[in-house]
């Protein structure tokens, strides 16, 4: 295991440990301590924490977007040194959350087959009727 691996480690048991989201913002904020706050591909980076604006992409069907979405994630990821195995928490935004949250899971486990972050989901209307899925994420950078 490498050592980005054992700081991301590190830093998920630290938050698990602290009961919580009023336990990890402690966490999460030493993390961002004296980074400056700076544009980044799809987001913002503080210190070693990025925070992404929510991605869509198109395609014919939840599959294909969620899809287009986690490659553009993790192309912005890359780019900055990091990678969808340091992501710590995701949000996921769909338009039929009853009928095509199992299609987009199939597509979400391919690229976090296992110690996937906690994810929230949520049914939302979306402006235009193409539209099926959006994702934003919060990803830890080693360095």
């Amino acid at each position: 295991m490498g050592q980005s691996n054992s700081k991301r480690r590190e830093f998920m048991k630290s938050a698990a440990a602290g009961l919580g989201v009023t336990g990890a913002l402690p966490l999460m904020a030493a993390a961002a301590e004296g980074g400056p706050r700076m544009k980044a591909p799809g987001g913002i980076r503080i210190g070693n924490l990025y925070f992404s604006s929510g991605l869509t992409a198109p395609g014919a069907d939840i599959k294909e977007q969620t899809d287009g979405i986690l490659k553009a994630h993790k192309k912005n990821l890359e780019a900055m040194g990091s990678s969808l195995a340091n992501v710590v928490k995701v949000t996921v935004f769909l338009a039929h959350i009853k009928t095509e949250k199992p299609a987009m899971n199939e597509v979400y486990g391919q690229y976090f087959p296992k110690d996937a972050p906690s994810r929230s989901a949520f049914g939302v209307e979306f402006p235009d009727d193409t539209t099926r899925v959006e994702i934003e994420l919060v990803a830890y950078i080693p360095g």
